[in-house]
């Protein structure tokens, strides 16, 4: 207990969140946790778990964020000095989905989150509709706390995939209330959205609902520090995700009014440090969105900010020795890379520098690029934007794309958000291959208790058995063969991805 409170202190003042009798007897409602036919195991592992998910995240990217992090903070990512310690578990991870070698970031979360490879789009659902039990639903039963940390919405398909169950990875309003019926005990993140009466379909007063349930409703940074002990909390910070923290340092977002992903994730664990056992999903979410824009700077200033949030846990592991503490990706998104420029390639690490002087994303830049009436206008809001001022037939070439007339020789790039990104490419070095996943084998280190199941070449849905047993449950869920070629029907277009949101900055 003493090293607990140590961590307590050296995070701040945050009150502790105590264990709630009211959360042991909760469960009612037509979404409440099903009872599993689940076997108590004694198994020896970790007594708590932080699954750390940086959402998106190549081995290019990661490349691309240490060489940011040597340049300006004068030290690789935690991330990659893992890599040096004789304890860690290093691991190559499969991530493929039940209908794709490709995987969606749904699909991915509940291979963890059930044990099985679902269809990409779905959440915890099986081809054929039938619910799979969750992560968060077995453990709840013996007692585990269960936590959601995102920079995107709550709501989003990596942490849904831990706790709930929809035939459509975009029923957010739906998820939102899987969430409250299956009283997952502390919620960090963005989506306000999906818990406001004037904002849902169903006119459900959500964050009335989770309040009159005994949750702390959280709004701003001042809440998230001033959270009361006792309750379990839903701390929503915006409407939808969280915004990028390019836009943030830029002064497009006044950066005061989002709580970091440190910030949450040290706040989160100083809730559940007191607690006999729990699990909690940390995520930074816009990696993903800043790679699907092929933004290079929001994607490295996010995965900065993650490896922030990854000091933070580690610290916590360090004064709570029995912590796991996996750090991975759902899947890779675009492959960004730095290109050798120049002759020799010389010119790489000058280029690589500017990345330093973008102070707005890509959906920020669009949207002045839009508003602009001449070339010298478009001219001048990337200068601002970017430090670079692009030639005269460069902006000619970008500007049908800008007007959703262009033609790119790829379909993965023919996008105004691809071809901009092009053209910063000659300014910061960086390209990307598309702006959509790819099937990667993803990194993987695990850190703590339990950590020597995570190495060499794992599967994807080795990893909630492992969690099962942690837990001492044996639980399985009924599994469904892959699809190993393009036969089948078409699918529904409404389990797609929405991409075109992340626009929104």
């Amino acid at each position: 207990m003493n090293s607990r409170r140590s961590f307590l202190t050296s995070v701040g003042s945050l009150p502790v969140l105590a264990a709630s009798p009211a959360l042991a007897a909760a469960g009612s409602g037509m979404n409440a946790p099903r009872k599993s036919k689940s076997t108590i195991l004694p198994a020896e592992g970790a007594r708590n778990v932080i699954h750390m998910v940086a959402d998106g995240t190549s081995m290019g990217m990661l490349s691309l964020a240490n060489h940011f992090s040597e340049q300006h903070r004068g030290r690789p990512l935690t991330w990659f000095r893992l890599y040096q310690n004789p304890s860690a578990q290093i691991a190559l991870m499969d991530m493929r989905s039940q209908n794709s070698l490709v995987t969606d970031s749904s699909a991915a979360s509940s291979s963890w989150g059930s044990g099985v490879r679902i269809p990409n789009g779905k959440v915890n659902q099986t081809s054929k509709g039938a619910s799979l039990t969750t992560l968060y639903e077995l453990v709840r039963e013996v007692g585990w706390k269960r936590g959601l940390v995102t920079t995107t919405e709550i709501t989003h398909a990596t942490p849904a995939g831990f706790a709930a169950s929809v035939g459509s990875r975009n029923d957010a309003n739906d998820i939102a209330v899987q969430y409250l019926n299956r009283r997952i005990d502390l919620l960090l993140g963005g989506g306000r959205d999906y818990f406001a009466a004037d904002k849902r379909k169903d006119k459900r007063d959500l964050r009335g609902e989770f309040a009159a349930a005994g949750y702390a409703v959280l709004q701003t940074p001042a809440d998230l520090r001033k959270a009361p002990s006792g309750q379990p909390w839903l701390g929503i910070f915006s409407g939808g995700h969280l915004p990028y923290l390019v836009d943030q340092m830029g002064g497009i977002t006044p950066k005061a009014d989002i709580p970091s992903l440190a910030d949450m994730a040290g706040a989160a664990l100083k809730s559940l440090s007191r607690e006999p056992h729990f699990i909690l999903q940390v995520e930074g979410g816009r990696v993903d969105h800043g790679c699907h824009n092929n933004d290079a700077a929001a994607a490295v200033r996010e995965l900065v900010a993650f490896d922030e949030a990854l000091d933070v846990c580690l610290a916590f592991q360090k004064e709570s020795p029995g912590t796991l503490i996996i750090i991975t990706t759902d899947h890779s998104t675009a492959n960004p890379g730095l290109n050798g420029m120049g002759d020799n390639y010389v010119k790489s690490p000058e280029l690589f520098h500017h990345l330093a002087g973008v102070k707005q994303s890509v959906p920020e830049i669009l949207k002045r690029l839009r508003l602009a009436e001449s070339q010298a206008q478009a001219a001048a809001v990337l200068s601002s934007a970017t430090g670079y001022l692009p030639s005269t037939r460069r902006l000619e070439t970008f500007d049908p794309f800008l007007k959703k007339k262009g033609y790119a020789l790829f379909d993965g790039q023919n996008s105004d958000n691809s071809a901009l990104s092009l053209i910063l490419a000659n300014h910061i070095g960086i390209s990307f291959t598309s702006t959509a996943h790819t099937s990667d084998f993803v990194p993987l280190i695990a850190l703590g208790p339990g950590s020597d199941r995570f190495r060499g070449l794992i599967r994807n849905t080795d990893v909630f058995g492992h969690y099962l047993d942690f837990a001492k449950i044996q639980f399985k869920n009924p599994q469904e063969p892959l699809v190993t070629d393009a036969g089948g029907p078409d699918p529904d277009p409404d389990l797609a991805e929405r991409v075109h949101e992340y626009l929104l900055a």
